[in-house]
């Protein structure tokens, strides 16, 4: 277990002197360089002073809390590992410290091998992701990632801050959108790019069928298991390991992905070795997740482990702007698979699709370009390549605001405000009602029942 980097640098905060003592010493020995703070003010003085590789602390100190270390370290650093200690754990306290990024979370009295192992493992991938970063910056790489609207430019802005982390993303946003094409961006982008990117849609197995597919099996774990059977995570090791549809997983086996991102390791279904796995988590949902932990249906915990970058992807009826750019993309990928030289589409057919809906997203602008291009016959598309329904299919019209008439009363004035304040907030949220109720200072049952009253769904 020992370290002999002697680069690498660990922080211990706590204000029981014994504490500090042991850590420091422990890990000393171990080949850390250790500085020690016994309390939260001070821990973060030297947090901006020093770039710390990991950082212990407690929870409970005089000053700023263990939280308001965690974030320090984190603002500073993204891919510091902190591990939070406490006499005073709670699950709230655990959930809040994850949500800000925390590596671990430990409760006091412990043994001290137990830290030790959690600071080893945290070495390791440390170590490991320096020696993953070139000595000298590399060109971002070709994302695949299309559009000049400003969500499409911020997104590629946040793939490239985020990119050289090892943390969980959590890529939210409806059907058709290119999730899957922005987790790639961001394995591409990262010191893994020339490492496995593994993909497992999440939502077609069933849960006994899926618990083997990330976690393999060994010989005899079922009927049918003739012989072991690598799974996604071994599949993924040192690279990147994407669910898309997290939403729909068990929450059983949400549990043991849980363990697999606390602690870097799990078994193979029928088995008892522990298997060491290094991966990067990258999950895509088009489901509102926080609206699935009220239910009871995706876990709180895991919900923060995945989400420590959160990143969404519009539907494409909101970035206009993207489509030209889309357009031509799509033009010039089909026309080479198809030997024909399109040089773009008419001007009435452009002014179709930035009006068009795109109830399928992106994936539908490919398939109806797609077809044009099968179809063309000149050098541009024209309305004879578009699919006929595009051309009656409109936006329905916003309807009309309602007209409370002068004699209206205070109560029917009220009414309509709040109206129009919940329907301002609904589509300011995407229909996320949870985040909408929020936002409006109401229940979320209230808002559902008022919604109803008001004949906005």
């Amino acid at each position: 277990m020992a370290v002999t980097d002697n680069d690498f640098r660990l922080l211990v905060a706590d204000d029981e002197p014994g504490m500090r003592q042991l850590l420091e010493s422990a890990f000393k020995d171990q080949g850390f360089r250790v500085d020690t703070a016994s309390n939260g003010d001070k821990a973060i003085e030297l947090i901006a002073e020093t770039e710390f590789d990991v950082v212990i602390t407690d929870l409970k100190m005089p000053g700023k809390d263990g939280l308001a270390v965690l974030k320090a370290a984190k603002d500073t650093r993204v891919d510091t590992q902190v591990i939070m200690i406490t006499a005073h754990g709670s699950i709230q306290v655990a959930v809040e410290a994850m949500r800000l990024g925390a590596q671990d979370f430990i409760a006091k009295p412990f043994k001290l091998a137990e830290i030790e192992r959690k600071v080893a493992r945290c070495a390791r991938l440390s170590r490991a992701e320096a020696k993953e970063h070139p000595s000298e910056p590399a060109p971002p790489p070709d994302t695949g990632i299309v559009g000049e609207s400003p969500h499409t430019k911020q997104l590629l802005k946040m793939i490239q801050k985020i990119a050289p982390s090892r943390s969980s993303v959590l890529i939210t946003g409806p059907t058709g959108t290119g999730k899957e094409l922005v987790a790639r961006a961001i394995h591409d982008a990262s010191p893994r790019a020339d490492r496995p990117f593994v993909a497992l849609n999440c939502a077609v197995l069933a849960p006994g069928v899926l618990e083997s597919e990330l976690f393999g099996h060994e010989k005899g774990a079922f009927t049918g298991a003739v012989g072991r059977r690598i799974g996604r995570f071994e599949q993924a090791h040192t690279g990147t390991l994407f669910l898309d549809e997290v939403g729909e997983i068990d929450p059983n086996i949400q549990t043991k992905l849980l363990r697999v991102l606390q602690e870097g390791e799990f078994e193979r279904v029928g088995g008892t070795e522990a298997v060491q796995v290094d991966v990067r988590i990258v999950a895509a949902t088009n489901r509102d997740l926080r609206e699935a932990i009220q239910e009871g249906t995706f876990r709180e915990d895991f919900f923060y482990r995945l989400n420590v970058f959160s990143m969404r992807v519009e539907p494409l009826r909101d970035r206009p702007d993207d489509i030209p750019a889309l357009v031509d993309h799509f033009l010039r990928k089909f026309g080479a698979e198809m030997g024909k030289d399109i040089a773009g589409v008419d001007d009435n057919i452009m002014d179709l699709l930035r009006r068009y809906p795109w109830p399928g997203n992106v994936r539908e602008l490919e398939n109806v370009l797609e077809r044009a291009v099968v179809l063309a016959d000149g050098p541009t598309i024209s309305r004879e390549e578009i699919p006929p329904d595009m051309f009656f299919l409109q936006e329905e019209p916003e309807p009309e605001p309602y007209a409370v008439p002068d004699s209206a009363s205070l109560v029917e004035r009220t009414d309509q405000l709040e109206s129009e304040m919940i329907a301002t907030a609904l589509e300011r949220f995407h229909w996320n009602k949870t985040k909408a109720a929020d936002h409006l200072g109401l229940k979320r049952t209230t808002l559902q029942y008022k919604i109803k009253k008001y004949g906005l769904e």
